[in-house]
């Protein structure tokens, strides 16, 4: 059987890949030394208790991706040991584990590596499907005993060569035990077993019952928001909890940065805090629209460890951590932004819209631009404005009494006051305004902005408003349901209008300011835009009567009833009875059985009701983006008899519509 070990290299551990490589089998050889001793056993103890844990509290999963999981084991595994295997270690094998570590020497390695330091260039230009697939050129000689060899779906050649004479020998020595120096010279860094994870839970008894619906918890002379709910109806020894960091627009704003702060602190946390993953415990951060938002899961024991400590690392400055770091981040970021000049044309329809719609977002341009430039003092200063004004709300849930939440709250409001220059009145909060388009047809027509994208994109959009306190969401709800297959199969399939047919809702904004739409999405190497275009509207203006009017009361009823069996279906896990609870607080809609109502508004609309949706939906008001593939661009400026006002500049475009603003929902 192989035994893996996966490395994913920073550009420094690309140029020392040597020193990675011997590092792994001086691992070994410790490993080795140690075999069967009393410090192996203790890991194994405590790795086979973790493992206990996570098969004991596992959470629910999805039916059809459990069964693929079985049957995948089952080729591994006994039947008997289908579900247990390689998930509950038992005792410690001790000649296993002696004889595993014995068979791990260079003479049966097998090293496999892929690279963006290899050249790369564009796949033959008649693979039109293919565009994002690169092929590495190889040199024209090879070392004796090498083959070249072409992967047979993609056409990638690569190589298999012998381990150079001189690298075996130092991966023989590092087996033997000797060490190879670090930078510059300086001592090898010291090797040794895992010490005791000091967030391995201890503690798993279920706490007394309590209110499953969260409540604001009232604190005194506080000015933290908390919200707590003491849930142990699924037996699970487990606690979510969110902090939730408001800031002012200005940090919020600033995405590059941000970006850029989020992915440096990420890996920090990913190898500071790599026990409480071990652990069962995790946790993420991430950008929100009114600031950052810190998530904790995991078994309740030790999680209040974990969020204080990520706590201090969101609201202190490491620059002695992050200085390491932040270049290597700094230049992926760079590459990632430069991937946009290279996207599909349907991707770039989506991107187009956005900044169409979304009056706060900035083009990737500004963003590779800001990027360029920044430095980890501007990182640093970043950091500064960030921290000077905050609000914190934080929400617990789970398997923690209401006294521990509290203890927890006031903790984190103690070290965010310690923090900050001042609290964030709620008026101040960064927010995300939604374009109100007017009335009409509007068009956007671009180039491509890769010289190899042939595919052009043509992008749908229309404007129903804000139907969240309106039943028109229900029934907007069941036409997609009613239109979805038969706009795939009319466009994909029988008319083959490209590669790409899709339609769904959209959603822009959040709780009192989202705002619903409708788009329908074709990528093309075939036809160009405007006749792409043409084609959705001749179909588009035939589905009231030929889609929806064509079906029976028993078709209806199938399909609508599928959607009220969808929203009435109850919380299978802890983690989606926290997720529906905390999108309710975030929205600030704080309404705890709004997917109920949304399943009496479902089995209430009718299939007239619907059949009137779908004849307004084509004179509702529309934006229109046609992205222009080069083997189309003889078609730009072409004339697509919708009728729509060409957009000469999104930038001025956007400027000059009005926003909607926040209503009272229902």
């Amino acid at each position: 059987m192989l035994r893996k070990v996966r490395i994913d290299l920073t550009p420094l551990g690309e140029e020392r890949v040597e020193v990675v490589l011997c590092r792994v089998f001086e691992y070994l050889a410790m490993l080795a030394e140690e075999g069967a001793g009393a410090a192996a056993r203790e890991a194994w103890a405590e790795l086979a208790m973790e493992r206990a844990l996570r098969w004991r509290f596992a959470e629910r999963g999805d039916a059809a991706a459990e069964a693929r999981s079985w049957a995948a084991r089952m080729h591994v595994y006994s039947p008997q040991l289908a579900l247990s295997g390689g998930r509950l270690l038992g005792g410690f094998p001790a000649e296993g584990v002696v004889a595993c570590l014995e068979a791990m020497r260079p003479g049966g390695v097998l090293i496999s590596r892929e690279s963006k330091a290899f050249q790369a260039v564009s796949p033959p230009e008649e693979d039109d499907e293919a565009d994002s697939v690169c092929v590495v050129p190889l040199p024209p000689s090879l070392p004796p005993g090498s083959q070249r060899l072409t992967e047979p779906y993609y056409g990638v050649q690569y190589e298999r060569r012998p381990i150079a004479s001189p690298l075996r020998e130092k991966l023989q020595a590092a087996r033997r035990g000797e060490r190879m120096p670090a930078a510059g010279g300086a001592p090898a860094p010291p090797l040794h077993l895992p010490a005791p994870n000091p967030f391995f839970a201890t503690e798993l008894e279920m706490k007394e019952e309590g209110e499953p619906q969260p409540a604001l918890q009232a604190g005194e002379a506080s000015d933290a928001v908390h919200w707590h709910a003491t849930e142990v109806a699924f037996g699970r020894p487990k606690a979510h909890v969110v902090l939730h960091l408001a800031c002012p627009a200005e940090a919020v704003s600033d995405v590059t940065h941000m970006n850029l702060w989020m992915a440096v602190l990420d890996e920090h946390l990913a190898t500071a805090l790599y026990p409480a993953a071990l652990a069962g415990l995790s946790w993420s951060v991430s950008r929100h629209t009114s600031g950052v938002v810190l998530r904790v899961s995991g078994f309740s024991h030790k999680l209040p460890r974990l969020l204080l400590t990520l706590a201090d690392q969101l609201l202190r400055w490491d620059g002695a951590a992050y200085a390491p770091r932040f270049e290597p981040r700094r230049e992926k970021h760079v590459r990632e932004l430069q991937g946009h000049f290279k996207q599909t044309s349907d991707r770039l329809a989506l991107y187009y819209l956005h900044l169409l719609l979304e009056p706060t977002r900035l083009p990737k341009e500004a963003q590779l631009e800001a990027a360029r430039a920044a430095t980890l003092d501007s990182l640093a200063a970043f950091h500064a404005r960030f921290v000077r004004r905050l609000k914190l709300l934080v929400f617990t849930y789970g398997n923690l009494a209401a006294a521990d939440a509290a203890a927890i709250a006031a903790e984190l409001e103690s070290r965010v006051s310690a923090a900050r220059e001042a609290t964030l009145p709620r008026s101040d909060w960064a927010d995300s305004p939604v374009t109100q388009v007017r009335a009409g047809a509007w068009r956007l027509t671009m180039r491509p902005l890769s010289a190899e994208e042939k595919n052009s994109g043509c992008l749908l959009y229309y404007q129903l408003g804000q139907l969240d306190v309106r039943p028109e969401r229900a029934q907007l709800l069941v036409l997609l349901r009613l239109l979805q297959q038969p706009l795939f199969a009319e466009l994909r399939t029988k008319q083959q209008l490209g590669y790409v047919v899709r339609s769904d809702e959209m959603r822009h904004g959040s709780g009192r300011s989202c705002v619903s739409g409708v788009y329908v999405l074709i990528l093309s190497k075939d036809f160009a835009p405007p006749q792409l275009q043409r084609s959705i509207d001749d179909y588009l203006r035939t589905v009231p009567e030929a889609v929806i009017g064509a079906l029976t009361a028993d078709e209806f009823q199938t399909a609508r009833g599928a959607l009220v069996t969808r929203f009435r279906e109850p919380d299978r896990t802890l983690a989606e009875a926290f997720s529906r609870r905390w999108t309710a607080i975030e929205e600030e809609t704080y309404d705890w059985a709004r997917r109920a109502k949304l399943a009496d508004a479902l089995e209430a609309v009718t299939l007239e009701q619907a059949q009137a949706l779908a004849a307004r939906l084509t004179s509702a008001p529309r934006l229109a983006v046609h992205v222009f593939g080069n083997n189309h661009l003889a078609a730009f400026g072409e004339n697509d008899g919708s009728g729509s006002v060409a957009i000469d500049s999104w930038e001025a475009w956007r400027a000059a519509q009005d926003v909607w603003g926040d209503v009272e929902l229902q």
